[in-house]
């Protein structure tokens, strides 16, 4: 299905998030994460945007909209992709992450970047599925 370069896809029943309201499914090359909550489902790229480590396996706040990558304590909106923190490393793990950035450009590197947001995708019901916009212009 394709609308105005939005290509759609259908990925699960509606019903299945009764019981898995976070869910992973694989669109071509991606894991689309998909977070049924009280105002409908949202679906990001499962890929943080630091390092392409998995957001799913951080868990989500539905309270705030947020889903954390447990690698990098960094919180992102499910909703708007938006950066809610980012790299909120504290006390031990702090001093180890810049003592290992003063012997490696990488690392340093890697503590310095920008924060950036995470994709996210349009979501619609249809035909008691759940489907996931990609745009197709980029």
């Amino acid at each position: 299905m394709n609308e105005n370069n939005i290509e759609w896809t259908k990925l699960a029943e509606t019903i299945s998030f009764e019981k898995e309201p976070e869910q992973l499914h694989k669109v071509k090359r991606d894991d689309i994460f998909i977070v049924k909550d009280e105002d409908g489902y949202h679906a990001i790229n499962n890929r943080c945007p630091h390092l392409g480590l998995a957001l799913n396996v951080g868990g989500c706040n539905k309270k705030d909209k947020t889903v954390h990558c447990k690698f990098h304590s960094s919180d992102f909106s499910y909703d708007t992709g938006e950066v809610k923190a980012w790299l909120n490393i504290k006390g031990f793990e702090k001093f180890m992450i810049w003592l290992f950035s003063k012997f490696d450009a990488d690392a340093k590197k890697m503590m310095t970047m920008e924060p950036k947001p995470v994709e996210t995708f349009p979501t619609k019901i249809a035909d008691d599925h759940v489907w996931i916009g990609i745009d197709q212009s980029n």
